[in-house]
Parts: C-alpha cells; sequence; structure tokens
C-alpha cells in the first residue's frame, strides 16, 4: 500500500515501495501512551504502559486492506519465533475505512493470517500521531525505556529490521534494563473443521470449488454441496504432487480451464494448476519471488509475480492472473507470462492497457468482450475492452463515475448473463449497463455502505 496520510485525510501515493529505515525524528521516551478503551486482541486483558515497560517493542502500523502490511507478517512471525520473549511485537490497526475499525473484521484478518501477537485498534490514531507515521506499513522500534530506535516505511528489508531489534536487545541487555516477564497473551485458537476465511469461489459443469484460505487449502464439491476432494495439507507451504500432499499459502483466486482448476496461490506468488479428477497439483508459473513492475513476456516459471489475487479464463489457452501489488494484470499464453493492463504504479488513471494504472486489484470477470475489474485501492471498478482501453466504471453510490467502493480488505467481481457484478465487505453491487449506475443488490451496508440515495 505505501500511503501517506495529509492532515486532510487524503491518502496519497508514497514514492517508494521498498523499505526506508529512518533515524527517529525526536527523542520520544517514557511510557507508550497506550489509547484508553482500545479494542485489544490475542490477549486475556489490555497491555498497560507498564506491560511495556522494560521491554524491546516492535509497534506495527498496519491497516487490514494494505497488502504490503500482509507482506510484513511472516517477518514479524520470524522475528517472533528468533526472539521469543525478549521482544514484544505489538500490531497496532491504523484504520482507513469505517470497516477497519469494527472488531469482527480485525477477529477475521487474524484469523487469516495465524497472527499470535497482541494487536489493538487505534480508532482516534492516538500512536500514529504520536510517533509521526505517515505510510503503511510502517514499524517503530523502542528500546526498554520507551525512546524510538528506529523506524522503517514499506516492505522488503527483513535484514535491516532484525539488525536493528537485535542490536536494541544486545544494548538493553548489557544495561541491564531487559524484562522477560510473562504477559497476558492469549493467541486465537482455531478450529480445522470447515471453511476459515474463505476467498473465491468457480464454478463449471461438474464442480463447485472454494478457495479455503484460511486453512490453506482447496475445497472440491459438486453442485449439491457434497465435498469430493480436498486438495492440500492445509500446512502453508508450496510442495506440487498429489491432493492430499499438496501445500498452499492463502490461496485466493480460481477459474476453470478444461479438465484443470487454476489456482492463485497468493501467499506464495505462485500459479498452481489442479488436474481434474485426480487432484495432482503443479506450479504452472511465478518463482515464489516478489518484485515491483516486469517487462514482456518472460518463462511462466521464471517470473516473479506479486501476491496474485484473481484469476480468470478467458479461452482454454489463456488465463489472466491479477497480482495485488504489481497494479497490473498479467496474461498467461503457453507456457510465457507478460503483463497485460497496468503501468505498474498506483493510481486511478484511465486510458490504453499501457497507460492505465490499478491498485491492487483483487478480483475480476469476463463478460461479453469486455474484462471488468474490482480495484479495491482506487474503491472502483474498471474495466478492459478489446479496443485497448481500460477505465473506471464505478466509483461512488449513484452515478457509476462516481461511486465510492471503500472496504476493508479484498473485493472481487462475478459475471452473469445479465451483467458484471461487484462484491464488497459490507455489499454485493451489480452494475447496470443501460443505466450505467451502481446500486446495492443485497447485503447490509453501513458507514460508508450507506445504501443507494
Amino acid at each position: 500500500m505505501l500511503r501517506t496520510v495529509r492532515w486532510l485525510w487524503l491518502p496519497l501515493l508514497a514514492v517508494l515501495c521498498v523499505s526506508v529505515a529512518l533515524a527517529p525524528k525526536r527523542a520520544l521516551a517514557g511510557a507508550v501512551p497506550l489509547p484508553p478503551g482500545a479494542p485489544w486482541f490475542n490477549v486475556s486483558r489490555p497491555l498497560t504502559p507498564n506491560d511495556l515497560k522494560g521491554r524491546v517493542v516492535l509497534l506495527d502500523f498496519f491497516t487490514p486492506g494494505c497488502i504490503n502490511c500482509v507482506h510484513m507478517l511472516p517477518d514479524m512471525a520470524k522475528l517472533e519465533r528468533e526472539f521469543g520473549a525478549r521482544l514484544l511485537i505489538l500490531g497496532v490497526n491504523s484504520p482507513k475505512f469505517v470497516a477497519s475499525r469494527r472488531s469482527s473484521n480485525i477477529e477475521g484478518f487474524i484469523q487469516r493470517y495465524d497472527i499470535t501477537h497482541p494487536v489493538l485498534t487505534d480508532n482516534g490514531m492516538t500512536l500514529w500521531n504520536y510517533y509521526g507515521v505517515q505510510a503503511w506499513p510502517t514499524l517503530v522500534l523502542l528500546n526498554p525505556r520507551g525512546g524510538v530506535v528506529r523506524q522503517f516505511i514499506g516492505e522488503g528489508d527483513y535484514r535491516g529490521i532484525r539488525a536493528a531489534v537485535l542490536g536494541a536487545i544486545d544494548q538493553a541487555q548489557r544495561a541491564g534494563t531487559l524484562v522477560s516477564t510473562a504477559l497476558p497473551l492469549q493467541p486465537p485458537v482455531l478450529s480445522r473443521d470447515g471453511l476459515l476465511q474463505p476467498g473465491k469461489v468457480a464454478v463449471d459443469a461438474r464442480y463447485v470449488a472454494v478457495s479455503d484460505s484460511g486453512h490453506n487449502r482447496v475445497i472440491l464439491l459438486d453442485h449439491a454441496g457434497k465435498v469430493l476432494r480436498v486438495i492440500g495439507t492445509g500446512v502453508p507451504g508450496a510442495r506440487d504432487g498429489a491432493a492430499s500432499a499438496a501445500q498452499f499459502n492463502g490461496p485466493q483466486g480460481l477459474a476453470f480451464v478444461g479438465d484443470a482448476l487454476y489456482v492463485a496461490d497468493t501467499g506464495n506468488s505462485l500459479i498452481r494448476r489442479i488436474a481434474l479428477p485426480s487432484g495432482v497439483v503443479s506450479t504452472v508459473a511465478g518463482n515464489g519471488q516478489r518484485v515491483f513492475g516486469g517487462n514482456g513476456m518472460q518463462p511462466a516459471r521464471g517470473v516473479p509475480l506479486n501476491s496474485p489475487w484473481g484469476l480468470e479464463a478467458v479461452a482454454m489457452c489463456c488465463t489472466w492472473p491479477w497480482p495485488a501489488t504489481t497494479r497490473c494484470g498479467n496474461s498467461i499464453w503457453a507456457a510465457r507470462i507478460g503483463p497485460y493492463a497496468g503501468t505498474g504504479a498506483e493510481g486511478i488513471d484511465d486510458g490504453s492497457r499501457q497507460s492505465a494504472s490499478f491498485a491492487q486489484s483483487s478480483g475480476f470477470a469476463y463478460h461479453a468482450g469486455t474484462l471488468y475489474v474490482a480495484d479495491p485501492e482506487s474503491s472502483c471498478g474498471a474495466h478492459d475492452r478489446p479496443e485497448n482501453r481500460s477505465r473506471a466504471y464505478a466509483h461512488r453510490q449513484g452515478p457509476v463515475r462516481f461511486r465510492l467502493a471503500q472496504r476493508a480488505c479484498r473485493s472481487g467481481t462475478a459475471a452473469a448473463r445479465s451483467g458484471p457484478g461487484v462484491a464488497e465487505r459490507q455489499a454485493v453491487h451489480r452494475r447496470h449497463l443501460q443505466q450505467r449506475r451502481a446500486r446495492a443488490r443485497s447485503g447490509q451496508s453501513s458507514g460508508e455502505h450507506a445504501g443507494d440515495r
């Protein structure tokens, strides 16, 4: 996401897409000003400033709809495993949207990404303002006296973060100021039964496929809802092989193509293929790395993809994966892959495929020669036509060009005979092609989702 927040609360695009380490602007020290009455998660009681005293603390400022924030979570887990009680990681939900303030949404976010460290929701942005945070994600490292050691903006610098944490712990141990008494931690207990934070659904003439994202697996059902096959062990990983041995990591987008089901394996930044009906899994695109931008058509297995989230089959030989962070779509043709639409810069610019920009697009649907895209970070829907044009079609409530479709996390689109629909967090919207308006079709609306007016 990497967004800057000005005093008018207008989120603006930051220039850098990788982590930047900054020295503290001011020598803050003393008790951390934890907001009173804030909702807390993963603890049996709210933490207090005294709980933080004498500890090396890493504040992780995030908002649930930020894919860059999601990319930081595996790094946080690695730090937790390495440093244990010597480091306290505290997630600070600094909500961008009203929906991000709701505890039920944050609980779902914690479940989906298996977050075990304490998290609080800072609705008043108290900590954000106190530490001068300007972008999601930002990490603020504190010493046992509460002083700021270092600030990291953006993703991609695990080594630098680890080195700073290690240095702060070593210094505190030499000074004799480090404590490691037990905290009232209470991580969520997740059930292995049923579905956990399912992400996407795909249907063909034989099957209904569900990406059971929170359980790192794909479920195959018949049209009556009977489970035919569970594909994936449930343990996060990238292993190919038989259905009972293969691994996924937070799978999302699904697309049936012939006798196969293609999967956007978001956490692994890969595209996987499930042979039907055997369930054998293979990797068809991606090298497991994430980069920003890309050039030309390349061998599919060697291309880095940024958290692919949506898939759509347009022809028997072509599947479109939509990465959540490269801000452009890609087309897979045979064994090669390359950019299809978008400059790679985050934005909401209309125009040709080569000049248009998107913002963390996460779902799309093909209907009547047009590809429709759910573009969460720009709070709109967009479409791409065969004549090489991309344009926003739904933005704020009322006339589609001004439809404000804000949401806490990811969204999606679906196509039917009557036209495409856009799924939000609180409502499902259908675009009327003739009237060129967007209106709620189902679901309850609140906050920014105030319903049709």
